[in-house]
């Protein structure tokens, strides 16, 4: 039986089974193409051919490899970016052996290569107060302005991921009681994020005041009436830090971004006695043990707390050992 050429289980990975079949979102096929890209460059590096004349055994398991260990040590890529790389050709790999059963065996041999540990990072989030004040240094008199307070109420509000919120258009949002948002999420996986009151009038105020030429375009767009992308969602939250810094000494720790968002939104409802399963739904996680990084992350806080507050009980005095006072009893005699 002839073996397919490269090229063609490549297209077909990425036109029928990403787009097709498991209908995944064009960020998760972009991420694919881009790592494709790079480990296709390695793998003809490697077999000094070009990437057209490439065959599905030069991608061996040794070829993945040495392409993981280019990533950490030429590219100095970090153990994240590599399992990201490597979870874009394992997906591959696993469609390559469920359409070719008679390369099963090389299928088999990359799929054994495990992902780098990582460090998990401390879970940032905001205080209220600190929520408050970085809302306060928003000036709400432009329409600018407006749409960057309704972008930092959205992500508290709904919990979303930035690029949820970003996507959100004029039809996604229910203004009536009980009104919520419509959002789509990772894996294709749609969900209604409820919205409070307030939130919703100040979204059904903006879509007045700055309409989208459509029903389907996003709501929120920059000044070229585009839509705001996540380069530019960072900029602006960074631009009112920036201002809430001067005032706030606490929001001066690094690596506040608009996910921090999204993580104070889970806290804040474990905090306040929100059933963890509920949480997982409002977030939209696929998995509780996701979910369960801001019990872990509660817990911590509490335990620094406790150690910052003392304690009033001392260690109790050890005791001698009876073979000792055996042995000085004897001695004595």
């Amino acid at each position: 039986m002839k073996t397919p050429e490269l090229h063609a289980l490549v297209t077909s990975f990425f036109l029928k089974y990403l787009a097709a079949e498991r209908n995944v979102s064009p960020h998760t096929s972009a991420s694919y193409r881009d790592s494709f890209k790079l480990f296709l460059r390695h793998a003809a590096e490697q077999s000094r051919r070009k990437v057209d004349q490439l065959k599905i055994q030069d991608l061996s398991a040794e070829v993945v490899l040495g392409f993981l260990e280019h990533l950490e040590r030429s590219r100095k890529n970090s153990a994240r970016t590599r399992n990201v790389r490597l979870a874009a050709i394992h997906s591959f790999f696993r469609f390559v052996m469920m359409t070719e059963p008679a390369l099963a065996t090389l299928c088999q041999r990359v799929l054994t290569i495990r992902n780098r540990r990582t460090k998990r990072l401390a879970l940032g989030y905001f205080t209220e107060p600190e929520l408050g004040h970085l809302l306060a240094q928003v000036d709400r008199s432009s329409a600018d302005g407006e749409r960057d307070y309704v972008l930092i109420a959205l992500l508290y509000d709904t919990g979303a991921r930035v690029q949820e919120v970003l996507d959100l258009k004029a039809s996604d949002f229910r203004k009536e009681i009980p009104a919520y948002v419509r959002v789509m999420g990772k894996g294709r996986r749609e969900r209604l994020c409820p919205l409070l009151p307030q939130t919703a009038k100040v979204l059904a105020a903006l879509i007045v005041d700055r309409p989208p030429p459509s029903p389907d375009l996003p709501i929120l767009r920059n000044r070229a009436d585009k839509k705001l992308t996540r380069h530019g969602a960072r900029y602006l939250l960074n631009k009112y830090l920036d201002r809430a810094r001067k005032s706030m000494p606490s929001l001066r720790r690094p690596k506040l971004t608009p996910h921090t968002l999204r993580h104070t939104k889970g806290m804040h409802l474990l905090q306040s006695g929100v059933p963890l399963v509920t949480i997982k739904d409002v977030l939209g996680h696929a998995d509780m043990k996701t979910t369960e990084i801001y019990v872990q992350a509660d817990l911590e806080m509490k335990r620094q707390a406790l150690e910052a507050s003392g304690s009033l009980a001392q260690p109790r005095r050890s005791r001698r050992r009876r073979g000792q006072d055996l042995l000085a009893w004897l001695g004595s005699m």
